[in-house]
């Protein structure tokens, strides 16, 4: 059996084939390539309360501009049961062509919707996607915290983050989280780490991406730089009243041998309780280092 990468992104978890890549082109919508040819896109949103009467080949022609599409009966089989047990399958092709497809499907359980386009180059090999559909699942985990996997970076984070928006530019990997409106979280990535620390030290990064003075850094270990910042009590009422966010925890890891650099920053208008940051510190990483580690273990 081929091996595969598991996506865990934005409450969505898939298996994709290690040969496959994966473009986020935003925070409920991902295209899938193989040899830098589409495969498919995926795009999924919370419970419509409108009625599902025609929903999916509306959603299909936004899809496809000037197209129609039909729906097709009885073509549910096709998928697997695990598939099949988890959501309401929906197939639309596109008229004289049914190699182009679109699948709707709807969750059992949360009434999340989930839009599957199978691009005309890969529908005839349907079966590709036969491991990918079993596993796909919008609501995995559990309450305590969300897991996430994109790229070569896994990271976990609290219940009630949601992500705002995310930037995946050669070199620099943003992600822009909020809890409510009193706290939020910024996620990065820096690679390859080499060429950013040729023009700046790991401080002077450090510095642009928290804002933390390199005299106020401390230094954890030689690859490690994590700053904290609880505000007088006066400064705190003072930043309730303005609505500011003065309690900050951030931290900046270097892995030499993959040659990356991560960090977070949170900041906050309440003080930052520890679990949070642990959850945080101990489930951002390297997926080889999570992978090598997992082996050691067996």
């Amino acid at each position: 059996m081929p091996s595969t990468t598991p996506i865990r992104w934005n409450n969505l978890h898939l298996d994709i084939p290690d040969r496959w890549e994966v473009i986020v082109k935003s925070t409920h919508h991902l295209i899938f390539e193989k040899n830098h040819k589409p495969l498919f896109e995926i795009r999924w949103h919370a419970p419509l309360k409108r009625s599902r009467q025609n929903r999916g080949e509306t959603i299909a022609r936004q899809l496809e501009p000037g197209g129609h599409y039909s729906r097709q009966s009885d073509s549910a089989e096709l998928f697997p049961v695990h598939l099949r047990n988890r959501f309401s399958i929906e197939t639309y092709c596109l008229e004289n062509d049914i190699e182009e497809m679109v699948l709707l499907l709807t969750c059992k359980h949360c009434g999340t919707v989930v839009l599957v386009r199978i691009y005309r180059s890969s529908a005839h090999g349907l079966k590709e996607f036969t491991a990918v559909f079993a596993a796909l699942n919008c609501h995995p985990d559990s309450e305590e915290r969300v897991k996430w996997q994109i790229l070569d970076i896994y990271f976990s984070l609290p219940a009630g983050f949601d992500l705002e928006h995310s930037s995946f530019r050669f070199g620099l990997t943003t992600l822009y989280f909020k809890r409510g409106n009193h706290t939020e979280l910024y996620l990065c990535r820096l690679a390859p780490a080499s060429h950013h620390l040729q023009q700046s030290s790991l401080a002077a990064l450090f510095h642009s991406f928290s804002s933390a003075l390199p005299a106020l850094q401390t230094e954890v270990d030689q690859t490690t730089l994590s700053y904290h910042h609880v505000p007088s009590l006066a400064v705190h009422l003072w930043s309730q009243i303005r609505r500011k966010k003065p309690h900050q925890a951030s931290r900046f890891v270097h892995f030499p041998h993959h040659d990356r650099i991560l960090g977070y920053s949170i900041r906050s208008r309440k003080p930052i309780e520890t679990w949070v940051e642990e959850i945080l510190r101990d489930g951002y990483g390297i997926v080889q280092e999570k992978e090598k580690a997992t082996g050691l273990d067996a």
